[in-house]
């Protein structure tokens, strides 16, 4: 319990017993004064012949004070300091909760009066719960259909806010995540694809809109962190003023699409290549015919009309130049360990390409040059020559490596690009006759593709599914603290451990159950259960605790393995948890031999409970739950424990909001100030 309030008591009879004592004390010596001074010896004379009656009736008197400061004290006043709080556990937490305290008769009148408006207000609130329920049965069927049908959608749908953060996503969407890279209600969309792709979306969405097309949407096609190829369509999400506030993206899985067309790719040449070496050889030994030279003029209409129909199945994009060599430079450095050092114009040029074939195409050239030249470091230059761009290639003795590029043995995707964008290849020099490589690509104007989705939603044109509905379009302030935000607004991670036993320096986790909070829902869809092998034997006296033996454990992931897990799982959130100290301190412990060190704000339900319920004298977790209403189901598992923390900690935050603890800095405070918060383990 935290001393302020029990310090309140103590020191109010501290200070009564000090002014009757006082008061005894200055009416004695104005009587004493007023007596003259033979008197006075008389009297002194009486005391002192009969002290021990005089300090027998001295010591009842304050017995009677004491007592009656004592009657007064729990007969009405801390009885009355209880009775607020329990008020504020019936209106906003448990209305089922009854008061029962010891206390005089008035307060027994009041508390009695209170539990019967209780009872009333308990009856009007089931009422109405019982109609909205009717209500809602009568949506439910309707509300099921829709919900079905938007998850069984053969694409991936994920809708985000103007931050990035995902607000709804589909079943198919999941296909797409890895495991560090988790789709999930509130989380970034930018650990799953990545941000300068979605950036560059947004930028020609924006261009678009400047130039008043009909539909400012946009294109791209990325590899997934689970390794899946992707075709992205990308639309603006308004409000009623038509500002942007999010966008939704609509993808595809074209990976098998695109190994299938590379096999028959690959077969049509092989057979083109086998034709026209026959060929080749029929004409060395003049055996060439009228029938031969039929195949041979119809199979290069053939490849041509082939070439045709690759470009109606490639999914072309109009990109800038600074947007697709930004990616590729990335590439470069990530995966061929190559520094790409481009220098753009002063204005844009636009391109139309296939950015997958693009990116590998341009990899492939600085494979070819990093293998020839034993370089690592390229600069590049960019500019617009009539009607294509120029990428400018500074390479010395360039006239020696462009041979390379005519080889008939050349990587067929670079082949592909060049053929496929009528792309070229050539030798260049600049005023400083510094030699290179220049790639000429045809330029494009702004135009949209005629299998784009036609579409922008405006927040007027539709409604949001309820059963993914957390309101996360509505704009925030990016630049306000996180120790300035309101509770409610707050994501966060409610988790529980599960321990060999209560020693923080020789015990070791063998479980981790969370679950996320966004904006006041628990996220039922996402959570974390992990059993953790200790490498020690567990304890029976732990094992009945919790239920999780040697057995259970045995080849499950060690410690070094879901920590990092449970640290992606939970970042960029606050850490919730009843008696945090002894978790946080087990997590900190495994600090070096993990590597993983946990810097997120975190709150005790424990203290919390201290702030809001001062008066009771158990704070457990089975206490706080029975005052808020809360049902634990699995008690002393780590899952079970968390969904009960979880549902313990939305009840207290009206309560806190009631003292004045709006935001996680004033929980932060007042958590710092209860006796609990001094514990260390």
């Amino acid at each position: 319990m935290p001393l302020k309030k029990k310090n309140k008591f103590l020191w109010f009879t501290g200070i009564s017993g000090l002014l009757t004592f006082i008061f005894f004390f200055a009416m004695m010596a104005i009587f004493w004064s007023r007596l003259t001074p033979m008197n006075q010896d008389f009297l002194f004379e009486i005391i002192k012949e009969n002290a021990v009656y005089f300090f027998i009736s001295f010591f009842l008197f304050f017995e009677i004070v004491a007592y009656m400061i004592h009657v007064v004290l729990n007969d009405f006043f801390i009885p009355l300091t209880k009775i607020p709080d329990e008020i504020s556990v019936i209106l906003k937490v448990n209305s089922s909760h009854r008061i029962n305290i010891d206390g005089g008769k008035e307060i027994l009148t009041i508390a009695k009066a209170i539990n019967l408006f209780a009872d009333h207000y308990e009856t009007l609130q089931k009422n109405m719960q019982e109609e909205i329920n009717r209500k809602r049965a009568e949506l439910e069927i309707e509300k099921n259909m829709l919900a079905s049908l938007f998850d069984e959608l053969p694409q991936g749908i994920i809708a985000c806010n103007i931050e990035g953060k995902i607000n709804l996503f589909n079943k198919k969407a999941k296909i797409i995540e890895a495991q560090n890279h988790i789709i999930g209600i509130g989380r970034s969309i930018f650990d799953i694809i990545d941000k300068d792709i979605i950036m560059n979306a947004l930028y020609e969405i924006n261009v678009k809109k400047c130039k008043q097309h009909a539909a400012a949407s946009s294109s791209f096609i990325t590899l997934s962190p689970g390794n899946v190829l992707i075709q992205a369509d990308i639309s603006p999400i308004t409000d009623q003023r038509d500002n942007f506030a999010g966008f939704i993206i609509v993808f595809y899985n074209i990976g098998k699409d695109f190994e299938l067309y590379a096999k028959i790719d690959n077969i049509f040449k092989c057979t083109a290549n086998e034709i026209f070496s026959c060929s080749d050889k029929i004409k060395k030994e003049s055996l060439r015919t009228p029938e031969i030279a039929f195949i041979e003029e119809n199979l290069k209409k053939f490849e041509k009309d082939y070439i045709e129909k690759i470009k109606e199945r490639l999914p072309f994009l109009v990109v800038s130049d600074r947007d697709i060599i930004t990616t590729v430079r990335k590439k470069a450095r990530e995966k061929l360990n190559i520094s790409l050092m481009p220098e753009f114009p002063a204005h844009i040029n636009w391109i139309r390409i296939e950015t997958y074939s693009f990116i590998y195409a341009f990899l492939s050239i600085l494979t070819i040059l990093k293998n020839k030249t034993l370089k690592t470091t390229f600069k590049c230059t960019l500019f617009k020559e009539e009607t294509f761009l120029a990428i400018c290639l500074h390479i010395p003795g360039a006239e020696k490596n462009l041979d390379i590029f005519n080889d008939d043995n050349l990587s067929l995707t670079l082949k592909d690009f060049l053929k496929y964008h009528e792309a070229q290849i050539r030798l260049s020099s600049n005023e400083k006759s510094e030699q290179g490589i220049k790639i000429l690509i045809p330029l494009a104007e702004m135009k949209e593709p005629e299998d784009v989705r036609n579409i922008v939603i405006s927040r007027d044109s539709y409604d949001r599914p309820d059963f993914l509905d957390f309101d996360l379009f509505k704009k925030r302030k990016t630049d306000s603290k996180l120790n300035q935000m309101r509770l409610k607004d707050i994501v966060y991670t409610v988790f529980d451990t599960e321990t060999t036993g209560l020693d923080t320096g020789n015990d070791e986790i063998i479980s981790i159950g969370a679950v996320r909070i966004v904006n006041g829902r628990i996220l039922c869809g996402e959570k974390f259960d992990q059993i953790i092998d200790p490498k020690m034997n567990i304890p029976l006296e732990s094992e009945k605790f919790h239920g999780i033996n040697d057995e259970m454990v045995k080849g499950k992931p060690d410690i070094k393995e879901i920590l990092p897990l449970f640290y992606k799982f939970s970042e960029d959130t606050v850490l919730v948890a009843h008696n945090a100290a002894f978790d946080m301190k087990m997590f900190s412990m495994k600090a070096v031999e993990t590597g993983i060190k946990f810097d997120n704000p975190v709150l005790d339900t424990l203290l919390l409970a201290l702030i809001v319920y001062p008066m009771h004298e158990r704070h457990n977790m089975a206490a706080i739950a029975s005052f808020a209403g809360v049902d634990i189901v699995g008690r002393h598992t780590a899952m079970g424990d968390a969904s009960a923390t979880a549902e313990i900690f939305l009840k207290l935050i009206p309560l806190l909001s009631k003292k004045g603890i709006h935001t996680l800095n004033d929980a932060l405070k007042a958590s710092k100030k209860t006796l609990y918060s001094k514990l260390k383990y």
